[in-house]
């Protein structure tokens, strides 16, 4: 059983992780990738998630992801993305709490393949609003950038992680 102590310890940096995810998302929407795919994003703050998913029960980043993703569609104007970002967060979220348990598959593995169901989520959410098939153009362009982004959201959620670990041990 939880002591009050630890759940508020447990919530205080899920609310770290949420203000990250939020802030990062924000900016990344300033960074604009249109050129290449539209509605691309580099998907930093995928680290906290990815972090989340390692630290906390699957539960508790299923509440970071809905959290993040009606906060940042608020913030930003932007409902239709509520949709996007949803489908891919929880595609990525289901293969990776499913990967997550395969041995020898490290965090590095488990994110680039969040990353592909991300991108493959958003994909079918676009082929439903836009009625084609043709939106599946996109995907291999989508999957190669998902690969490097969720290469590189796995080498800082390995580097971060064994901090975050320190910190969560120390503060119990």
């Amino acid at each position: 059983m939880h002591t009050n102590h630890e759940k508020v310890k447990r919530l205080s940096l899920l609310g770290i992780l949420l203000a990250f995810t939020i802030v990062i998302g924000l900016a990344e929407r300033m960074i604009m990738l249109d050129g290449i795919a539209p509605g691309m994003r580099l998907g930093l703050a995928n680290l906290a998630i990815v972090i989340s998913l390692y630290t906390f029960p699957p539960r508790d980043t299923l509440l970071l992801i809905v959290l993040k993703c009606l906060t940042t569609a608020l913030l930003a104007g932007s409902m239709i993305a509520l949709f996007y970002s949803l489908a891919g967060s929880l595609a990525s979220l289901l293969v990776m709490v499913l990967l997550i348990k395969v041995k020898n598959l490290s965090i590095i593995g488990v994110s680039v393949a969040g990353a592909a169901f991300h991108n493959l989520g958003q994909i079918l959410v676009a082929r439903f609003i836009f009625g084609t098939w043709g939106i599946l153009l996109y995907l291999p362009l989508l999957l190669i950038a998902g690969t490097i982004s969720g290469i590189i959201i796995g080498l800082l959620a390995k580097a971060v992680r064994p901090r975050i670990s320190a910190f969560i041990k120390a503060t119990y």
